[in-house]
């Protein structure tokens, strides 16, 4: 008697991809399910209540990992000096442990990779905010968003309220009564970037004060280009848009002998691990990471299951980490 694995086989696709089509689930390709209707007619095969009801099972399953060539960068760096590796690795972490769990395979991928493969994928998550190709967007496969949200894309995705979390910080400092509070910020074409200079702005203009901004470039050299524009501001805190920004503008203000936190205060945004062993310490904003990876892989098999198909945006809160880098306050805000 013909099995399940037989008609995948046959077929030359995933058990997964025969369990959509018996169940007529998910997101399967009309050529796709031709050949597989073809092979269930050829093994004259009998789908058993078991494997009816396959789709429910998650595990066996296997997803590609997509990002640009810049994230293939940063992750292969031999060096890392600002630490920038640190957030995709953690959030591949997440991943990985959820396929563990999952008993799935995953496998890495840079956008022209992934489009010169054989695409045999149950499902893809996409890492970052770089542009994804439209032919990838479009493609006839179960996505999940990683850290990115498209605008007008109803792409399931996940997070981290990074609007939130920079309205908290920055109303918690002007709660602190200070009120020169500068944001350095990346390129604002990135949606972390981007949500994140729109809390900082609400949070001041909320608080009658004038939002004072300045994007540069991921790199010491565009930092010390712009650092004496921003110290003519004389600002109390500098907050910027990720822990690599905020360690270059610390190594910047260093160079110049100014006192952090007693002259200036700086805060980052993610988290990572170098910000807590540079000197001073980086107070910064908490991204969970790990979680958006684990939570992101998650959604993805869900997808593959055909479990809760409409999409939606997980959002995940982030949470102020005080360190050396700026001023102790003992009274409760």
């Amino acid at each position: 008697m013909a099995t399940i694995e037989d008609v995948a086989k046959l077929a030359g696709t995933s058990i997964a991809t025969v369990s959509r089509v018996i169940n007529n689930k998910g997101k399967v390709s009309e050529k796709t399910k031709i050949k597989v209707l073809k092979a269930i007619e050829e093994l004259n095969y009998k789908p058993s209540s078991q494997a009816k009801h396959l789709a429910k099972v998650k595990y066996g399953f296997k997803i590609g990992v997509l990002f640009s060539d810049r994230i293939k960068n940063i992750l292969e760096k031999n060096k890392n000096e600002f630490g920038e590796m640190d957030f995709y690795s953690t959030v591949l972490e997440g991943i990985y442990d959820g396929a563990k769990e999952n008993k799935s395979k995953i496998r890495l991928f840079t956008f022209n990779e992934y489009l010169k493969s054989e695409k045999d994928c149950d499902g893809i998550l996409i890492i970052g905010s770089d542009k994804i190709p439209d032919e990838i967007l479009n493609s006839n496969i179960n996505i999940v968003l990683v850290d990115n949200y498209i605008v007008g894309r109803k792409i399931n995705a996940v997070i981290s309220n990074g609007f939130d979390g920079a309205y908290y910080v920055i109303d918690k400092m002007i709660k602190r009564n200070y009120k020169k509070i500068v944001h350095v910020h990346g390129p604002l074409e990135f949606y972390g970037f981007r949500r994140r200079y729109e809390g900082y702005k609400l949070a001041m203009k909320k608080n009658n004060l004038l939002p004072i901004t300045y994007e540069v470039a991921e790199n010491q050299e565009s930092i010390n280009y712009i650092i004496n524009l921003i110290l003519s501001k004389k600002p109390e805190i500098i907050f910027a848009s990720n822990d690599p920004i905020a360690i270059m503008i610390l190594n910047a203000l260093k160079s110049k002998n100014v006192k952090v936190p007693n002259e200036i205060q700086i805060i980052g945004f993610d988290d990572i691990v170098f910000s807590s062993t540079i000197e001073p310490s980086l107070s910064t904003v908490k991204v969970f990471k790990y979680e958006m990876g684990n939570v992101a892989f998650e959604r993805v098999i869900d997808l593959i299951n055909g479990k809760n198909m409409h999409p939606y945006v997980t959002s995940l809160f982030t949470e102020f980490i005080e360190r050396n880098s700026t001023k102790k306050f003992n009274k409760e805000d």
